[in-house]
């Protein structure tokens, strides 16, 4: 589900050029979220026309859609093939891992991605013939027109320090934020592994709740609430608290209260809440 990435990327990130377009707005994650896809039978921008189907929940699985925050698609066709690590704060790199690994669906990690990997991911090549490498690189600068990158950001795929740049510098992976969203990825897994709700196939048992102006969302898996706090700004969201066991918090100073919950700038929460 090509959908999900382009949902969470646009909530994340801010972007909203070209195909993204369609996914500006917490209502487009939600549906996601709920439904699979966002184009199942509405007018996409891009391509012009209707797009997709729905999905029918009595034949359909939601872990039958493999889903991702990042993929070698998603990255390397970006004008830099720049990685969402080289965009967002570390609380939104959380935020996207949770939405990944505690959503309905299957969730695909891209390499480096669980520890935020700061090298690059651009298009490169190595063709022999100097005609198809240059067709290549123009080609190129042609599709990036219409989503709005200038020439002077493409790496020339034929450049062997392009190919350089996209090597893991795995010693990353222990140090500082990177470390720390490394054990973040690893405490989700453990939850999905241990929580039977994180991993019901049924659309049935999803629900999700949202606030367009506030940008919080709450995604509903069982007795588990996932909250996330979208916004730039302290967010208060209806949920159960005083009564609710926090799983996990992606940053500090989450406020647990009678009927809501507060939670900071980007923030993500993972609650188990008590029988009403």
């Amino acid at each position: 589900s090509d959908d999900f990435h382009h949902a969470v990327h646009v909530n994340l990130t801010g972007e909203t050029e070209g195909y993204y377009l369609d996914f500006d707005s917490v209502g487009a994650l939600a549906k996601v979220l709920e439904k699979g896809f966002f184009h199942n039978g509405t007018y996409s921008s891009f391509r012009e026309r209707h797009h997709g189907r729905e999905i029918d929940p009595s034949r359909v699985s939601p872990l039958q859609l493999v889903v991702a925050t990042q993929n070698h698609d998603q990255i390397g066709n970006r004008a830099a093939g720049d990685r969402i690590s080289a965009s967002l704060n570390p609380a939104q790199l959380a935020q996207a891992a949770v939405l990944n690994i505690l959503g309905p669906f299957t969730p695909m990690l891209f390499m480096g991605e669980e520890y935020g990997a700061s090298t690059p991911w651009p298009f490169f090549t190595s063709h022999p013939e100097p005609e198809l490498g240059r067709a290549t690189a123009e080609g190129r600068l042609k599709e990036f027109e219409r989503m709005g990158w200038r020439p002077e950001d493409v790496p020339n795929p034929q450049d062997p320090a392009t190919f350089a740049s996209a090597k893991l510098q795995w010693a990353e992976a222990e140090q500082g934020h990177h470390a720390e969203l490394l054990a973040t990825y690893r405490e989700l897994i453990r939850l999905r592994r241990s929580r039977p709700e994180l991993r019901d196939p049924d659309f049935g048992s999803i629900s999700v709740e949202f606030d367009e102006d506030s940008r919080w969302i709450v995604l509903h898996r069982g007795s588990t609430a996932v909250v996330l706090n979208l916004a730039d700004t302290m967010a208060t969201v209806p949920v159960r608290g005083a009564d609710a066991e926090v799983l996990l918090s992606t940053v500090d100073g989450v406020g647990l209260l009678a009927d809501t919950v507060q939670l900071p700038p980007h923030a993500a929460l993972v609650l188990s809440l008590a029988a009403a």
